[in-house]
């Protein structure tokens, strides 16, 4: 198997793909909401759809179980979802934004189950092939390639509204986000013909990925207190800056343009350097660094001004995007190669419960009490995030078997992409 080529032909379009649903909901739609009079208590309402990215884990199993053979298990699901989700997005033009808000944020959810599952089958083939020291390197690029979505889905999306409106904005979207179907199309799922995994062995429960050593603490204890710090001090950017006067066309530049190249190199090399560093010192530096990049999102609150604003985004992306490459990489660790799918879905999945339930809770909390409070609880809980990893991390030996499941042929489970 050609790994470069895999990864630059069919891993990269699809990850890119899956966050420019995601750019545009948490940052173009919170903007434009913001810019046209939406109070925080609605902005938390969209902050919440963001649930349906973390529910993905109840149907991963059924991407796992079905699939055809003659198009690819998992290529399959690739070619229903990708054209599905840019339909559904056109759907969303000849609505309003206030007005039919509803509406909108309706066609959104179900934009979210399709990319979601993209998302499964995309992770599942990711899991299956990359072991060892090439795992840092693909959730580097992984990440990378969702912020250049998320550039796209939030920044270039919001320059377009600016410059142009409502609907050429959101047919440029959907345009993008068929883009990917042209390489899925050329992509040549090698062993189509073959069940997958999971029909070729006996099928193992999801709960016995929890039953590896370490497994259960880092998805429920650790996972948890990793992500309810930055969400809620990253989605209060955009309002702050639209509160104090900035237009959504920079805020769509410097959120999303600035930011997400920094996201972006900072994922890539955050993924080539977690083998060196371990996973948990890296941890530990990287949830140190967002204590500092909350820390520096304060003064574009009391003080103000381009400068403070510059700095709080290139801080919060460096430390937000090299954290969640760490955590992508232990996920896909525990992830068997016989529940790929399931498996690194369920443990994403709690990751993203809580991002999305923490910035709707702390936009309320800004809401109620002003974003300096916020940002206060937002610093506590980063606390809290590096003393568990301090305390409770393990590192897990990645030499060792990810599978619990005796396949029932002998040869060993593989798929390789061309």
């Amino acid at each position: 198997m050609n790994d470069k080529r895999a990864l630059y032909k069919v891993f990269i379009p699809l990850y890119m793909s899956q966050f420019l649903a995601i750019g545009f909901l948490f940052t173009a739609l919170v903007a434009i909401s913001r810019d046209r009079g939406g109070s925080l208590e609605d902005i938390s309402v969209i902050f919440v759809l963001g649930m349906v990215w973390a529910l993905k884990f109840l149907w991963a199993p059924l991407v796992d179980r079905f699939g055809s053979r003659r198009l690819g298990h998992y290529r399959s699901w690739l070619l229903i979802t990708q054209p599905a989700a840019a339909l559904a997005i056109v759907a969303i033009a000849p609505f309003d934004v206030i007005e039919n808000i509803w509406v909108i944020l309706g066609l959104l959810a179900i934009v979210a189950i399709l990319s979601s599952t993209q998302d499964i089958a995309t992770d599942a083939l990711a899991v299956r092939e990359m072991t060892g020291r090439s795992r840092g390197p693909i959730n580097g690029l992984q990440v990378g390639a969702g912020f250049v979505g998320d550039i796209i889905g939030g920044g270039l999306v919001l320059v377009l509204y600016d410059a142009f409106g409502w609907v050429p904005a959101i047919l440029s979207l959907a345009a993008l986000t068929a883009m990917p179907v042209y390489f899925i199309v050329r992509h040549r799922e090698r062993h189509a013909d073959e069940p997958a995994p999971v029909e070729r062995a006996r099928r193992p429960s999801v709960l016995a990925l929890f039953r590896q050593q370490g497994a259960a603490r880092w998805a429920f204890v650790l996972t948890p207190l990793l992500t309810l710090a930055m969400p809620g001090a990253y989605g209060l950017l955009v309002p702050i800056m639209i509160d104090g006067g900035v237009s959504v066309g920079a805020v769509g530049l410097l959120s999303n343009g600035v930011g997400g190249v920094v996201s972006m190199v900072t994922a890539v090399a955050a993924g080539m350097l977690v083998e060196r560093m371990g996973r948990k010192r890296a941890l530990l530096l990287y949830s140190v660094g967002q204590l500092v990049a909350i820390g520096a999102v304060l003064p574009v609150v009391t003080v103000g001004g381009m400068t403070w604003a510059l700095i709080a985004i290139v801080l919060v992306n460096v430390f937000n995007a090299a954290v969640w490459t760490v955590m992508y990489t232990i996920n896909m660790d525990y992830a068997r190669d016989t529940n790929a799918g399931s498996d690194f879905t369920v443990q994403v999945s709690i990751s993203m419960a809580f991002r999305f339930a923490i910035a709707g809770v702390i936009a309320n909390i800004a809401a109620a009490m002003g974003y300096e409070i916020a940002l206060y609880v937002c610093l506590g809980l980063g606390v809290v995030g590096v003393v568990g990893v301090a305390v409770w991390y393990v590192e897990k030996h990645t030499s060792e078997s990810r599978d619990q499941v005796v396949p029932a042929r002998a040869e060993p489970l593989s798929l390789s992409v061309s």
